[in-house]
């Protein structure tokens, strides 16, 4: 609400402070993208402690568990020349993420299908993998922090 403050102590959050003690229980990864299951864990462990969204536990401690299900990850050509040769591609990524409770799995928060788009030249396809998913773990993180 306008006019509101967050202390540093606490920020916005879609899930209520007992449940924020986390761990990453799956990332579920049916892809040949095998560097994606890594990198999502990472980013999600940094982009969740910077925004103070969560305290990272082991499992056996944690009140709730996050779940990331990749649906797609795909990588085309977005623009060809005459020659048919890629003059631009785009990768994508469509997922979901899932917290539920520890105790007895209850959902507490869905993302519902996200998908994440990032075009890029050809010889930057690592780069455009990393840009993909970190713009994908802060929608995410920016979804947990919508207040509505």
């Amino acid at each position: 609400f306008t006019g509101s403050s967050v202390s540093d102590e606490e920020s916005v959050n879609v899930l209520p402070q007992h449940y924020r003690d986390l761990a990453i229980a799956r990332i579920e990864n049916p892809t040949v993208e095998p560097w994606l299951e890594p990198r999502l864990r990472s980013l999600i462990r940094d982009e969740f402690t910077r925004r103070r969204l969560a305290n990272w536990v082991e499992r056996s401690k944690a009140a709730a568990l996050v779940t990331v299900q990749i649906k797609q990850y795909t990588r085309s050509t977005a623009l060809a020349g005459q020659q048919d040769q890629s003059v631009k591609l785009s990768a994508g990524m469509v997922f979901t993420v899932r917290i539920r409770r520890a105790g007895d799995n209850l959902v507490l928060w869905d993302s519902g299908e996200q998908s994440q788009n990032e075009s890029f030249y050809p010889g930057d396809a690592d780069g455009a993998d990393m840009r993909l998913t970190d713009l994908a773990v802060r929608r995410i993180a920016d979804l947990m922090t919508q207040g509505y």
